[in-house]
């Protein structure tokens, strides 16, 4: 599982009362009511609650416990899930300590193992994981792209990937350029670079795109 920092929000329309949350991106295992094993992605955390990232099905209600830093197995119920997203409230309050080592743990861990490089990975997993970064859920991208939920799924999934002429807007609604989210930075670079000049041009110019043509002579 990707290990990144970046900060996901409450579920829309939830309370905003609590105590602080503290960012992390701890990875931390854990197991359901049934006794399984769960890896778990903690985002963040706070006395209350954390929010949780997983391939695990769980569904509101459902109790797990988590191995925290010192505080050692820890029960929580599920208030929440969107897509790989899980919110949860802890039974008990943790202690300010077991916050403070967790903290503590995800920075080393973050130190230990990077993010991979996007020339690693491929574009599903890419794209998981700039979505993420991003805060937003599958269901939001495919509203912004004019696709179904699934599609999105799909393409982090490596079942298909959106054409290439949609990889811009994409890329926009990600907050990314195009060339991040490709993976292939030196030429997408460049065709970026093209594409612009070739929309600045014909906006100076009173015309349609389709009728500017760049030459590069070397």
């Amino acid at each position: 599982m990707a290990i990144s920092g970046y900060f996901l929000p409450a579920a829309p329309g939830a309370d905003a009362r609590g105590s602080a949350r503290r960012k992390l991106s701890l990875p931390a295992e854990g197991t359901q009511n049934g006794g399984g094993g769960i890896k778990v992605l903690i985002h963040n955390i706070s006395e209350s609650g954390l929010l949780l990232e997983s391939d695990v099905d769980l569904s509101a209600g459902d109790r797990i416990e988590i191995d925290l830093p010192h505080a050692g197995d820890s029960s929580a119920t599920v208030v929440w899930v969107s897509d790989r997203l899980i919110g949860c409230r802890f039974d008990a309050p943790v202690s300010q300590a077991a916050l403070s080592a967790a903290q503590l743990r995800s920075a080393v861990t973050h130190d230990e193992e990077p993010v991979p490089s996007a020339e690693d990975e491929a574009f599903g997993a890419r794209l998981h994981r700039l979505r993420v970064r991003a805060g937003l859920n599958q269901a939001e991208v495919a509203d912004r792209m004019g696709v179904s939920a699934p599609s999105v799924s799909g393409w982090e999934k490596g079942r298909a990937r959106p054409k290439h002429g949609r990889m811009a807007a994409l890329a926009d609604i990600l907050g990314v350029q195009a060339s991040e989210l490709l993976g292939d930075h030196a030429p997408e670079e460049l065709h970026d670079l093209i594409d612009r000049s070739r929309r600045q041009i014909a906006l100076a110019m009173g015309t349609s795109e389709a009728k500017v043509r760049i030459i590069i002579e070397l």
